[in-house]
């Protein structure tokens, strides 16, 4: 669902949400949506009907979005989108003349791939007529955390987002590059734009993503051998072994001699060199007699728990479930490993006993630190009200998370001083 808001009744018009919306709904179609709505200049009651609708076509879908060009602002604690004929004379007003961006959110419960994409953080123009006092800002929308949905802001929280002098904005030119290009999945997306932004803005607008959904990469275009090639100006976010691990995806989706020779040629001494030679073998018939074996998933590339010596037992210490995969893990003494087994990422096979968190230390009450393996990334770890553990892996271009959620514990009285600690913390 694409959202345009530009003629607005009580307050300044914007010139290229309209046009944006367009561009976006081109863009959706190139990147195989099978189905587009395109709403232009919503009152509060059609805007509430088209959520309303678009709510019963999300339910089972493998991906649904709703992007949304206009006014937005925060107030009262919370992100607005405004419609065109809010008068909004106070932010008491906020609840009845605008959508709260939880409205949006809902829409979207029932999808498997959930995206909301706002090109909504222009100044709030009603704001100066407001009384003195209000806690409402004028500039921009506040960053908020949603679970399992993939949040792609046009500007950073406080930043307002630029209009543009063209006919369409720089975050929606970029969007609409971006969103149908094969081999890239939507996890990076919103850093791609964020660099193209950057770069047109004179580092002016910084866009800025949440993200809580799954690590596995989600592509919404069939990668092709092609698509291993990377523009170095694109990929000015990501590292080596960033840029090793996304090429040999692209290779193994292709799964051809020429895409794995395509990753050799870019990668010769990378950490899927190997296997890459050895897909080529098999392709082309060279393989011997285990030519008819598969290839490209990595056994081994883990360490196992025996291969890793036991530290300090800690509170947390026992047998969580992965909120993304439902999978269980064992933490113990320093370790997290695989009690069930998984494919992650289409290229790691995750056996059990293979550790997936290393060096796990307690930094404080509830606070933990470790290296998370499959991710080679820093990961923080803490421990919710609700018993669970939020989990950030320092991921470049954005940080991924997940949840571990407690199956059983060794030490039940050492989990609860811990939680007694962060509750007299708070």
């Amino acid at each position: 669902m694409i959202i345009g808001n530009s003629s607005y009744a009580n307050t300044s018009q914007l010139a290229n949400p309209v046009n944006d919306a367009k561009l976006i709904a081109e863009s959706a179609d190139r990147a195989g949506f099978d189905d587009i709505t395109v709403a232009l200049d919503l009152a509060i009651d059609d805007f509430q009907l088209a959520l309303r609708d678009f709510r019963k076509k999300a339910i089972g879908a493998d991906v649904a979005m709703v992007y949304y060009a206009g006014h937005g602002m925060e107030g009262k604690g919370k992100n607005w989108l405004i419609p065109v004929d809010a008068e909004l004379n106070s932010d008491l007003d906020l609840p009845y003349e605008a959508l709260e961006l939880d409205r949006v959110m809902e829409s979207l419960s029932g999808a498997q791939i959930r995206m909301v994409v706002l090109d909504a953080c222009r100044n709030n123009p009603f704001a100066r007529s407001w009384r003195s006092g209000t806690r409402s800002v004028t500039r921009g929308l506040m960053g908020v955390e949603a679970d399992d949905v993939l949040v792609i802001y046009a500007a950073a929280p406080g930043q307002t987002a630029l209009d543009g002098k063209g006919e369409h904005s720089p975050f929606a030119t970029s969007f609409a590059k971006r969103f149908p290009q094969p081999g890239l999945p939507i996890q990076l997306l919103g850093g791609m734009v964020r660099d193209d932004v950057l770069r047109e803005t004179g580092g002016s607008q910084r866009p800025f993503v949440s993200a809580s959904i799954t690590g596995t990469p989600v592509y919404l275009i069939d990668k092709t051998e092609n698509s291993v090639h990377f523009e170095g100006s694109s990929t000015a976010a990501l590292n080596e072994t960033e840029l090793d691990a996304l090429a040999w995806r692209g290779a193994l989706n292709a799964n051809s001699a020429a895409a794995f020779r395509t990753y050799l040629e870019k990668f010769p001494a990378g950490q899927f060199a190997k296997l890459a030679s050895d897909n080529v073998a098999i392709l082309t018939g060279d393989g011997g007699p285990n030519s008819d074996r598969p290839g490209g998933l990595i056994d081994g590339f883990l360490p196992f728990k025996r291969d890793l010596v036991a530290r300090d037992a800690l509170p947390i210490d026992g047998i969580w479930k992965i909120s993304t995969n439902k999978k269980r893990v064992r933490i113990e003494k320093g370790r997290a490993y695989a009690v069930d087994g998984w494919t992650h990422a289409f290229v790691l096979r995750v056996l059990p006993n293979m550790v997936i968190l290393k060096d796990i230390k307690r930094v404080g009450a509830g606070e933990y630190q470790a290296d998370d393996l499959p991710l080679l990334a820093k990961a923080n770890m803490t421990l919710q009200s609700n018993g669970s553990i939020a989990v950030k892996v320092k991921t470049s271009p954005f940080p991924v998370k997940y949840y571990l959620f407690r199956d059983t514990l060794d030490d039940v009285d050492a989990m609860e001083s811990e939680r007694l600690l962060l509750d007299a913390e708070k």
